[in-house]
């Protein structure tokens, strides 16, 4: 499929939120604590990262409402635009998302059961608000849907989905590997390229990136961000490290 943009590449870090806790998993299980949500925040705030994604995932697995005091923690010092997931189940978490000073928001176990409100935020609030997560792990060699909230698979086909998130019109589509989840192993780039092919929304890929040049085969294969976790909390790279080597790879990334 082909696709044409002048877009720079963006580095995003993500940060896991369990009870205004900083986690990071293994695998999507294995979930370990790492530090408080406010002085992570203000961490990558102080570096100007290009974004920041921060999920949920007890609002999410509980289906409990959206916590508006993470969404205050998560805004009221930031300086860089942040997206948030978790516990999104109508039109008015979206709205109060938004107006607390998120710049984007993101959708994931929700579509399973309500298909169309992928449509309906995107009519209320705009493809530029509206993002697409998307789990996926392998089964017998094939990539499959995996439902973090039911820690199960979906029946829906991963193609089929993918489709119907870009006929939807989302602004853009996060894919993250369970597989790769945790392992620093880098991105899975087969995966990369089935999806790549597949869709033109702009694709950000998560899970596995232990150094650089995981991002730059990343980007190499299409990809317009990656987001990542692991690289920022176990090795020795900075934010600044990263987008100086990607520089110098002449990647075409905002520096």
């Amino acid at each position: 499929m082909e696709r044409k943009t002048n877009l720079k590449n963006r580095i995003i870090p993500s940060i896991l939120v369990n009870n205004y806790q900083v986690i990071k998993s293994k695998q999507f299980s294995d979930y370990r604590t790492f530090g408080n949500l406010t002085q992570a925040v203000e961490l990558f705030s102080r570096r100007f990262v290009d974004e920041l994604i921060i999920l949920d995932i007890e609002s999410s697995k509980k289906k409990l409402p959206i916590d508006s005091r993470i969404l205050k923690l998560m805004t009221s010092n930031s300086l860089i635009p942040i997206t948030y997931g978790g516990g999104i189940k109508n039109l008015s978490d979206i709205e109060n998302c938004l107006f607390t000073g998120c710049e984007k928001i993101i959708l994931n176990s929700i579509l399973y059961e309500n298909p169309k409100f992928l449509l309906e935020a995107v009519k209320n609030f705009g493809s530029q608000s509206i993002t697409v997560s998307i789990d996926v792990k392998k089964f017998n060699n094939e990539y499959k849907i995996f439902n973090h909230s039911k820690n199960n698979t979906e029946e829906t086909n991963l193609i089929d989905y993918l489709k119907f998130c870009q006929e939807s019109r989302c602004g853009e589509i996060v894919i993250n590997s369970v597989d790769k989840d945790g392992m620093m192993g880098g991105y899975d780039l087969d995966l990369i390229n089935i999806v790549r092919n597949l869709i033109e929304r702009p694709l950000i890929i998560n899970g596995g990136c232990s150094k650089p040049k995981d991002m730059k085969d990343a980007i190499t294969l299409g990809v317009d961000a990656c987001m990542a976790a692991s690289i920022f909390y176990f090795t020795r790279y900075s934010y600044a490290d990263i987008k100086e080597f990607l520089n110098k790879e002449n990647i075409n990334i905002r520096f």
